[in-house]
């Protein structure tokens, strides 16, 4: 996807996309910096967040939370889980009884994912309004599937909050 059909699919174009359309097309030559992906995607995930609460504080509705963390071995990842519940309850989200989900770091893509795909399918029901999860890379590692995630989450009501943001890199 190239980043005018990304831009012009997303959002409107503020003054700077107006002014960078206008030199590239005046200088073709001159090199251009890509914007980094992962900040591109931190702005997706942050909109998508922001116009469904919106959407909810208008209704007059808390925030139904699912939490979500991946683990090692099969071992209970408490720490993530609490990190992500104390996250949700630090703005007064709902984080329901029987919302936890994890799987094995070793299944990488969500379609592998057994407690990825129940969070789905309790958004496309319309059970929860979210996810919770401690960075990027508990969604998915690659770019473009988290993309893709983000979407389907987006277009069936969802949304997805990370605990540390993709431009923040935990100790």
């Amino acid at each position: 996807m190239s980043q005018s059909t990304t831009r012009a699919s997303r959002a409107p174009a503020d003054w700077m996309d107006r002014d960078n359309d206008g030199n590239r097309a005046f200088w073709p030559d001159l090199p251009r910096v890509a914007p980094d992906r992962n900040i591109q995607l931190m702005r997706l995930r942050r909109e998508q967040m922001e116009r469904r609460l919106a959407a909810l504080r208008v209704s007059g509705r808390v925030p139904r939370i699912a939490l979500y963390a991946r683990t090692v071995n099969g071992q209970t990842p408490a720490r993530s889980l609490t990190a992500a519940r104390s996250f949700a309850e630090s703005r007064a989200w709902q984080v329901g009884r029987e919302q936890e989900f994890t799987d094995c770091l070793s299944l990488s893509a969500a379609e592998d994912r057994l407690g990825w795909l129940q969070m789905k399918q309790r958004i496309a029901s319309g059970f929860i309004d979210g996810i919770v999860a401690i960075t990027r890379p508990d969604v998915s590692p690659q770019l473009s599937e988290y993309e893709h995630e983000l979407d389907w989450l987006a277009w069936h009501g969802g949304f997805v909050a990370l605990v540390h943001p993709e431009n923040v890199v935990p100790q």
